[in-house]
């Protein structure tokens, strides 16, 4: 069985799976595996914790936020997108 995480319980080289609920209002959530490749944690609480989903793709969730903001950013070439895709719904340790 799986743990669901809190924020503050993400470190690096964990693999997770997020679940986030649509940008702009209800709907069809999303969900991505990937394992967490780097943590901001100053001061005791982790700010933000980086995804990495696929070869080309993290998920950046900022986790100072009441409804944190979950990011897409696509790193195929010298200038990497990002754009906004949700709010995180869950984080679920997988099982390795």
């Amino acid at each position: 069985m799986a743990d669901e995480l809190q924020p503050d319980d993400v470190e690096e080289s964990m693999a997770v799976r997020l679940e986030w609920s649509p940008r702009g209002g209800p709907g069809a959530g999303d969900e991505a595996d990937g394992e967490v490749t780097r943590v901001w944690r100053p001061e005791d609480a982790v700010r933000e914790f980086t995804v990495a989903v696929e070869d080309d793709a993290n998920l950046n969730v900022y986790a100072d936020y009441r409804q944190p903001p979950v990011e897409r950013v696509e790193t195929d070439g010298d200038d990497p997108s990002a754009e906004t895709i949700g709010r995180l719904d869950g984080i679920t340790l997988l099982d390795g």
